[in-house]
């Protein structure tokens, strides 16, 4: 069944979050900085002094490899993966011992790889948990009606088990998740995975949308060729160390790149 995903460019959830506090900087500041970030997972070490910065506005690609680290990374930034050594600065505020449900509430939301709904809850309580931490009711409420503008297929699917949407379906309903949370900062991590070539084309036209209207995304993803296109800035990951960094369209044209990565 072929998904159609209408997108609504009028006022969204990013648009009012804007208002909030965080959202005053002007469009050259660093929203997402990581200094010298050391994590792994007990005696092994993943990230080895990685350096990367986001900046309001933008789309920030991270790809590499199956096991090159990209996930450790999105890890390390929601506060899942401690920080052994370094950094994080979220919006001007250092982070790097703050638990993971507060980095939450104060907008850097992950949307994790393998979407992760809660299978037994319908999609509507699975949006309703992307709001968990807020205590502005009306405001969550009008966030609910836009969620579902940008993402028609969902309340349709409101009263259904989150388990038995598609696999594109749930893609859509993470996102929106996430969402709910109103992040400042969306963090992505392989939306594109396990999907058809014309969903996630969908997906990509979606996190585009939101980034038009205001959502700084930085992106995971194993798919070089649609992330980089979508991205504004990039980075590569071998092995827990950055190895390029560049504007997506200088990752796209260089040749190392183009050989390890996008298969040309």
């Amino acid at each position: 069944m072929t998904i159609t995903i209408t997108i609504t460019m009028t006022m969204t959830i990013t648009d009012r979050a804007r208002r909030r506090e965080g959202f005053g900087m002007s469009s050259d500041e660093t929203a997402l900085l990581l200094d010298d970030v050391h994590s792994g997972y007990g005696r092994m070490s993943i990230l080895k002094g990685i350096r990367l910065e986001v900046k309001r506005g933008e789309i920030v690609a991270l790809i590499g490899a199956n096991g090159a680290g990209k996930s450790t990374t999105v890890n390390t930034i929601s506060g899942l993966v401690r920080c052994r050594q370094g950094r994080i600065l979220f919006l001007g505020e250092d982070i790097t011992t703050l638990p993971a449900a507060r980095r939450v509430s104060r907008g850097l939301v992950q949307v994790p790889e393998g979407r992760k709904l809660f299978s037994d809850l319908t999609v509507l309580e699975n949006l309703e948990m992307g709001s968990f931490l807020r205590r502005d009711r009306a405001a969550v409420k009008a966030d609910l009606a836009h969620v579902f503008e940008l993402f028609p297929v969902l309340p349709e699917r409101r009263r259904q088990l989150a388990g038995s949407l598609s696999g594109g379906e749930q893609q859509m309903c993470a996102i929106a998740r996430g969402l709910m949370a109103r992040p400042n900062v969306l963090l992505l991590d392989e939306p594109s995975l396990g999907l058809a070539p014309l969903l996630v084309q969908q997906i990509f036209g979606i996190i585009r949308t939101l980034n038009a209207t205001g959502t700084t995304i930085f992106l995971v993803e194993q798919n070089a060729n649609a992330a980089l296109r979508l991205a504004h800035r990039g980075y590569v990951m071998e092995t827990g160390v950055l190895t390029h960094a560049a504007t997506a369209p200088e990752l796209l044209a260089d040749e190392k790149v183009r050989e390890a990565y996008l298969g040309k």
